[in-house]
């Protein structure tokens, strides 16, 4: 099974050569996986990446003349610290740029992995709006702050979720560290898996227990 083929037979954007881009990805699940819909099926990891690519190189290039989001983009990438410290639109346009060019080379495989330390770009809820409107679509706010659980991510449906740390909701950012797709079904879909939602009180994923503990946002797609 390849890392971007879901257990279920979904083609998924897997995430492992862009790293942190998990808002423009649980945006384009939604826009091409919604209603049982598979438009990314055939692709090959590099394609996918590829065209991942595009999205994310196209719109940082729209919204370097929109400087609130993009100022709020910059900052938002740049409290993860580390690499993402010194980051400016640019310098993400640029990377950007190299990334896709790596991709073009002949026999690209797209196998080599980013980190979550590695390069990545920080979608705050205002970010992620204005690239959902840049899609062609709409969206609609819905209530959220419970606990990170099954239970509580089932119910949203056509939603991209936002999860975060708790004790850090009094923050700028509201502790928020990542964002996920959940369809129609209540399948999330997530790091290039497909989970089927349980009415129960385990967590939707394994991953980071201490930082990834409460629902942010909500937004629920409409096209």
């Amino acid at each position: 099974m390849s890392q971007t083929q879901a257990q279920g037979g979904t083609q998924l954007f897997g995430q492992e050569f862009w790293g942190g881009v998990c808002g423009f990805v649980s945006v384009i699940h939604a826009l091409l996986l919604k209603r049982g819909g598979n438009a990314l099926q055939g692709l090959s990891q590099a394609e996918l990446e590829y065209n991942v690519g595009l999205s994310l190189l196209a719109f940082l290039k729209f919204i370097r003349n929109n400087k609130p989001i993009a100022d709020e983009i910059v900052a938002f990438t740049q409290s993860f610290g580390g690499v993402h410290a010194k980051k400016t639109i640019d310098t993400l346009i640029t990377e950007c740029e190299l990334k896709i060019a790596e991709l073009t080379k002949p026999k690209a495989t797209g196998l080599k992995k980013t980190g979550e330390d590695g390069w990545g770009i920080g979608m705050t809820k205002a970010a992620l709006v204005a690239y959902i409107q840049w899609m062609g679509l709409t969206c609609v706010e819905r209530p959220g702050g419970m606990d990170w659980t099954q239970a509580n991510l089932r119910p949203y449906r056509n939603c991209v979720v936002g999860v975060g740390n708790r004790l850090d909701k009094g923050g700028t950012y509201a502790g928020l560290r990542h964002w996920v797709y959940v369809n129609e079904d209540g399948v999330m879909y997530n790091w290039g898996k497909e989970t089927p939602l349980g009415n129960v009180g385990d967590r939707p994923y394994a991953e980071y227990p201490q930082t990834h503990t409460y629902i942010v946002a909500v937004l629920e797609i409409r096209s």
